[in-house]
């Protein structure tokens, strides 16, 4: 790098601005940008072309020092992390239920040794809970890039000593095989692909290249290049969202965007692009842009731990003003000084290996105590402890999105030794079911399958991108099951506001060719009606309203909401069930009293252990309403239930 581009760089400065902004936008209502968070791999491309130049201009001058790249690693993010997670542990403490809090130490513990991306890549899980409502979520794409800068500057030396004239060559093609991998994992394994570093290099190796290589382009050339760079980030703000596989070939759009920006900004130059990220506004944001990256998650994740469910927009521009303050505050009081002070290198290693173990201590302290229950009444932590209310052979008996269970392997629930009767085939919405369906069943001698698989709807050629074993999977299922002599019966569970409502006639399509085929085959089929999606952490929020002294039987829903997400599904249920002669087994006719939808019934219990899942004691009450008449034996009478 020329010493020109080892100057400050308006340009850089207003990048990360935009980054941030759109990141907190999206966050904000993903609505208003559906890509948003793309700003992350900006800065992911921001980092590489910066600490690549300034690595390079220290070997160059022979003054390299891995001890001294990782003392101003921690200078520049160890005081605003640390003041972040201790905020947290306390915001913890006053706001969330046991199992969150328990949940919060373990992630800032992960968040400590950067390794909160593996920690979040395991609590993606369908049934894991929001991701909103998890405060250090965030803390993902700082763990990729210290992930990255573990190994990265070892590597550039040994290159640099040994194979200096390749170096650039050796980068690039590093380059190609992490973007090619990238791909793979974007299209196989979505949220290993999201979370996990070898995935991401890809992004941060580009912005190496910019400083391998630096451009010198003609004015013409470098103002096209920064314009068609800010066109490329905003057509990733636009039209990249929930559902495109990511990063692999979508990410190329912010992040070549974020390239182009940085090349014409090479020497010193100019840009147009350039001109426009330097207005004070934009230098501003760009300043704060790491204080305002950390702030701004947790503000709104413990919202909604205080408002208890969605936030309202007066709720959410309260939220992102405090994150905003306490943003400016961190970057003024914490940040500044810290970079500015001339502490000696042991001394930051020291206080950076201090802050490190007295938050791992308070970390390990909240687990050991299980999220301190003590903090609530009686009333308050039973209500708290129907989260455990699932199906506790989860892992054993329902697919995740890499790993579909084989139809030999599928869990059986009911009479000890009985042979099933019946099979629950379905999403999530049957993994519950089956295990209270089964608890009825064992009392008849009878028992039940359950085959079910996160948001993967029993559609035979039906898959969401993000379930890429679906369809595969539902075509080994049905060949099975039309195939198994024991199942008489098979209830089809789906939670049709799982599916994005433009795809859901090709899904109802779908359903009816798998209803329609086991019809033909001599299966009875019950239609599981989709339940009330409360869309409100049922336990935490039954729990806090009880310590704060609220009537539990106000949560829920209004049945008229219940009717607007679900109406097309349950017409669609109505004409299928009176063409083809499938069994209706309406759930929110038990759940719902005609006009609300309410998540506790008292004597009954917690109806939900999450947002959008029935626990065990609400399926077993909704099985109420079951049409146990088609569970009878052969020629006999029904058993008693």
């Amino acid at each position: 790098m020329s010493a020109a581009d080892a100057k400050f760089r308006s340009d850089i400065q207003g990048l990360r601005a935009v980054a941030v902004l759109s990141v907190v936008l999206y966050h904000a209502d993903a609505a208003l940008l559906p890509g948003g968070f793309t700003g992350v791999d900006i800065f992911f491309v921001i980092s590489g072309f910066l600490i690549t130049g300034i690595l390079l201009r220290e070997l160059k001058d022979d003054r390299m020092s891995i001890a001294g790249f990782y003392h101003r690693r921690i200078k520049r993010l160890f005081p605003a992390l640390f003041t972040l997670l201790a905020a947290t542990l306390i915001a913890g403490a006053l706001l969330m239920a046991p199992s969150d809090f328990e949940e919060l130490a373990r992630t800032a513990l992960a968040t400590v040794f950067f390794l909160s991306n593996f920690a979040f890549h395991d609590l993606s899980g369908y049934f894991d809970g929001a991701a909103a409502d998890k405060p250090l979520l965030h803390t993902w794409s700082l763990a990729v890039e210290e992930q990255f800068y573990i190994l990265y500057p070892l590597l550039l030396a040994f290159l640099w000593r040994r194979v200096r004239a390749q170096l650039g060559a050796i980068i690039v093609i590093g380059t190609v095989l992490a973007f090619a991998l990238s791909v793979y994992g974007s299209l196989r394994h979505a949220t290993a692909a999201f979370y996990l570093t070898p995935f991401r290099a890809f992004e941060l190796s580009i912005g190496a290249l910019l400083a391998i290589y630096p451009l010198r382009l003609a004015p013409a050339l470098r103002h096209a290049a920064s314009l068609l760079g800010l066109a490329l980030m905003g057509a990733g703000f636009a039209l990249i969202g929930h559902g495109t596989p990511f990063p692999g070939v979508a990410a190329l759009a912010p992040c070549m965007g974020a390239a182009l920006v940085i090349a014409a900004g090479g020497g010193g130059e100019r840009s147009w692009g350039g001109a426009l990220l330097s207005a004070p506004p934009m230098l501003f944001f760009g300043g704060i842009s790491y204080s305002l990256y950390l702030w701004h998650w947790p503000a709104l994740s413990f919202g909604r731990h205080f408002f208890m469910g969605e936030l309202t927009a007066p709720q959410t521009a309260l939220l992102l003003a405090i994150a905003l303050a306490a943003a400016t505050i961190s970057w003024r009081f914490i940040e500044q000084p810290v970079l500015r002070a001339s502490a000696k290198r042991g001394a930051v290693f020291v206080w950076g290996g201090a802050a490190m173990l007295v938050t791992s201590a308070v970390a390990l302290g909240v687990m050991k105590l299980h999220g301190a229950p003590q903090r609530f009444s009686p009333q308050a932590q039973n209500l708290f402890a129907a989260v455990g209310d699932h199906n506790q052979r989860r892992r054993e008996c329902h697919s995740n999105e890499d790993d579909p269970i084989p139809y030999s392997r599928n869990c059986v629930f009911g009479a000890e030794g009985a042979e099933p009767v019946a099979a629950i085939w379905g999403d999530s919405a049957g993994a519950e079911l089956a295990v209270a369906l089964g608890q009825i069943l064992a009392e008849r001698g009878q028992a039940v399958m359950e085959i079910t698989s996160s948001a993967c709807a029993p559609a035979v050629d039906y898959q969401l991108p993000e379930r890429p074993t679906c369809a595969a999977h539902n075509h080994e299922t049905l060949d099975n099951v039309l195939r198994d002599d024991r199942l008489r019966v098979i209830i089809l569970s789906v939670n049709f506001a799982r599916y994005p409502a433009p795809e859901r006639p090709r899904l109802f399509s779908e359903i009816e060719t798998i209803v329609t085929r086991l019809r033909a085959a001599g299966k009875t089929v019950v239609l599981e009606y989709p339940a009330p999606n409360p869309w409100i952490e049922a336990p935490r929020v039954l729990g806090l309203m009880a310590a704060r002294g609220q009537p539990l039987e106000s949560a829920g829903l209004a049945y008229a909401a219940y009717i607007e997400e679900n109406g097309p599904g349950i017409a669609f249920y109505d004409d299928l069930a009176r063409r083809t002669g499938a069994l209706p087994f309406k759930p929110a006719e038990v759940v719902c009293d005609g006009a609300f939808c309410p998540v506790y019934r008292p004597g009954i219990g917690v109806l939900y252990f999450n947002g959008n899942h029935l626990s065990i004691s609400g399926a077993r009450y909704a099985l109420s309403a079951f049409p146990f008449d088609a569970l009878q034996p052969p020629g006999g009478a029904a058993p008693n239930r």
